[in-house]
């Protein structure tokens, strides 16, 4: 039985909550901060393999933002609450990337002409392995 590498294995400036506090955002590369929407690991996998799993099987942060909760739920280590998570935390940052889906009323609401448009915001980070922030 290999042994996985746990976050509380790697030294703290390797850790990925670490590198985004010291770094900021936009330096973390992708497995990193989907590590950190993840959480926590398991007994067998922490969250950064995790992640690096997640990103592998679905061709990066593209496939990740487009993937359905059952799609994730077909990979090991992703049942349903964090697949529920990783899906919203997608579809929030798309609708911050802009797009009729990021427009709501003052309650929060979505304004009903974004409803009916039902298109999705382009994908964010689809542009990020061109420029050297790929999952890896």
């Amino acid at each position: 039985m290999t042994r996985h590498t746990s976050i509380a294995d790697l030294p703290a400036a390797a850790r990925p909550r670490e590198r985004l506090q010291r770094l900021g955002p936009g330096r973390l590369r992708d497995s990193e901060l989907l590590a950190l929407v993840i959480g926590s690991g398991n007994r067998t996998t922490s969250s950064l393999e995790l992640a690096r799993l997640i990103l592998k099987r679905l061709g990066g942060p593209c496939g990740v933002r487009a993937a359905a909760p059952e799609r994730l739920q077909d990979i090991p280590g992703v049942g349903a609450a964090l697949a529920a998570r990783i899906t919203a935390a997608m579809e929030l940052a798309g609708r911050g990337a802009g797009g009729p889906e990021g427009r709501s009323d003052a309650a929060g609401t979505p304004e009903p002409d974004a409803i009916a448009a039902g298109a999705r915001p382009s994908r964010p980070g689809c542009a990020d392995a061109a420029a050297g922030r790929g999952p890896d």
